[in-house]
């Protein structure tokens, strides 16, 4: 189950055009904000609807952490949302 939802997840930020990389055994992904501040972006998808933490908090600036252990349906749900998100920094 957590292979398809991190197949869900994958689809949804690579359809959003965000960078990741492929998280082995965690439920958490951490993408690279589309702009320098994470936090410009964290406020861009909490507009959405879409929760998610800033890197800075794990050491990572300018990256945010996504949790991946939601419903499928959930993940899919929200591919709108972070490509509107996303479009807004371009």
């Amino acid at each position: 189950i957590y292979a398809r939802r991190r197949a869900a997840m994958a689809k949804v930020l690579d359809d959003a055009g965000i960078e990741y990389t492929l998280p082995r055994g965690a439920f958490y992904f951490f993408p690279k904000s589309p702009v320098a501040d994470d936090g410009v972006f964290i406020e861009a998808l909490l507009k959405e609807r879409v929760l998610a933490v800033s890197g800075r908090r794990f050491g990572l600036p300018g990256y945010f952490r996504l949790a991946f252990c939601v419903d499928e349906d959930i993940i899919n749900a929200s591919a709108e949302s972070f490509k509107r998100a996303a479009a807004a920094m371009r």
